[in-house]
């Protein structure tokens, strides 16, 4: 008993040394942060005293040194933003540090519709505060797979007086812009319908099949761009109207959904579309894209040579084949009686006839001998001046080049300055119902801009259009 209860007694003594030994432990420890935390104190007020003093001394120098280091500090950043090659390579191309394109690599129809389509385009790429990519032309279209610059055909600085907020930049600039940066842009894929019940969006998913008929078929392949099942969004987008002209408030509802829907962050908006109208202002009214310079030139030199003329317009497309000789026939009288009454120097004939190779239109392809027959007559009857007898695009020509070769066989180039010719011809006619299709889009925008000629003052347009006697 006596030997149990010394037994207690030690472990009580030994318990309390033991807290003893800890409490110690623990005050020197408290005491080694105590010092460290005085010392980084006592640094980082000399420090701070630095500093202030640096401030006094630049403050006591008028100034000068605080402009030094703000100009080392713009200095820094210049040469840190002008370090990344991508950034460079923006300001470029589009002047900026990060450049954001619309891209319409195939508006739809041919050259007087695609003018309108693409005006739509340009449209859309203010609204977005994008650069729009002016796709290649030839064969009397628009097509980032065709031959020849944008500029081949259309006047691009008279484009910007159209549209002088836009940005343009060329497709072949485009392509290298894609192709010089490190970092590939990424792209968002929108097609606009104008039919169904608006404020409907729907989104596809790109099959590799998708993506490769836009590689291939549409030619996007010439351009260095993240296009993939993955990673690009298809949305299409119903606006349930043609036209967004007038500016209504229900217009502007659709319009504010529409632009809403093409918000991206994406580099590259790729579009396409099937307004059969300008989308944003009067078809018929609104300015045409002019066209090239040299285009014109030749036209205004063609026009002097033939002096007062009488132009006429034969599209033989849609008119009855079984009429053709007939319709040949009244045209033949009709010139005879109207030669008669009014000096004509010279006679023009504007076609869609194939004058040499294919036709002068790409949607008339079901020729048959009537059509031959018609002309034959017309050709064993009058004088008729055309493009190929007035050599007028012989200029354009080139033994090097087949490009331009095939492009002066079949429709294109010469559709346009058989245009100016019409709208600058002393007087104009073109065929009636039955001998040839009378609505057109060409044809409309001929009348329209005779008609503005004539109400400006210009002397030398003595009619508008006149039809020659029907069948």
């Amino acid at each position: 008993m006596i030997e149990n209860n010394n037994n207690n007694n030690n472990n009580n003594n030994n318990k309390i040394n033991n807290i003893k030994i800890i409490s110690r432990k623990q005050i020197f420890s408290r005491i080694k942060k105590l010092i460290i935390i005085f010392i980084i104190l006592t640094l980082l007020n000399s420090f701070i005293n630095l500093i202030f003093e640096q401030i006094n001394n630049a403050l006591n120098d008028d100034g000068t040194n605080i402009s030094k280091i703000q100009g080392l500090e713009r200095i820094k950043v210049q040469l840190t933003n002008e370090s990344s090659h991508d950034v460079k390579i923006n300001r470029k191309y589009c002047g900026k540090d990060e450049c954001r394109f619309l891209l319409a690599y195939h508006p739809l129809e041919q050259e007087s519709q695609a003018n309108m389509h693409f005006e739509s385009f340009v449209q859309i790429a203010q609204r977005l505060n994008r650069t729009i990519v002016l796709p290649n032309v030839g064969g009397s279209r628009m097509h980032v797979c065709l031959p020849f610059s944008f500029s081949f055909y259309y006047d691009v600085d008279g484009l910007q007086k159209i549209f002088p907020m836009a940005q343009f930049i060329t497709q072949q600039d485009f392509m290298k812009w894609t192709k010089e940066l490190d970092e590939k842009p990424d792209t968002y894929h929108a097609n606009i319908i104008p039919r169904e019940k608006p404020f409907v969006v729907e989104y596809e998913e790109p099959t590799i099949r998708t993506i490769k008929t836009l590689n291939n078929k549409e030619c996007l392949n010439q351009f260095d761009l993240k296009l993939d099942s993955v990673t690009t969004k298809f949305k299409t987008i119903y606006l349930g109207v043609n036209v967004l002209y007038p500016p209504t408030k229900d217009n502007m509802k659709i319009e504010n959904f529409m632009k809403s829907e093409l918000q991206t962050n994406s580099k590259v908006l790729l579009m396409t579309h099937h307004l059969s109208t300008l989308l944003f202002a009067d078809t018929i009214k609104f300015p045409v894209i002019p066209y090239s310079k040299k285009i014109i030139d030749i036209q205004q030199n063609i026009t002097k040579k033939l002096g007062n003329y009488l132009a006429i317009h034969w599209r033989f497309e849609k008119g009855k084949p079984k009429l053709m000789t007939k319709c040949a026939k009244n045209l033949i009288d009709w010139i005879k009686d109207f030669s008669r009454d009014n000096k004509i120097d010279n006679i023009y004939l504007a076609t869609d006839y194939p004058l040499q190779g294919k036709a002068q239109s790409s949607s008339f392809f079901n020729i048959k001998e009537e059509h031959h027959q018609a002309m034959r007559m017309l050709n064993s009857t009058i004088k008729l001046n055309t493009w190929i007898s007035l050599n007028a695009l012989d200029d354009l020509k080139s033994d090097q080049d087949e490009k331009i070769n095939k492009e002066l066989k079949g429709s294109g180039i010469q559709g346009i300055f058989d245009k100016l010719v019409l709208i600058n011809a002393d007087w104009f006619v073109s065929g009636p119902i039955g001998c040839a299709r009378i609505q057109s889009r060409y044809t409309r925008r001929i009348r329209y801009a005779r008609d503005k000629l004539k109400n400006s003052g210009n002397n030398k347009i003595k009619n508008i259009s006149t039809l020659w006697r029907s069948v």
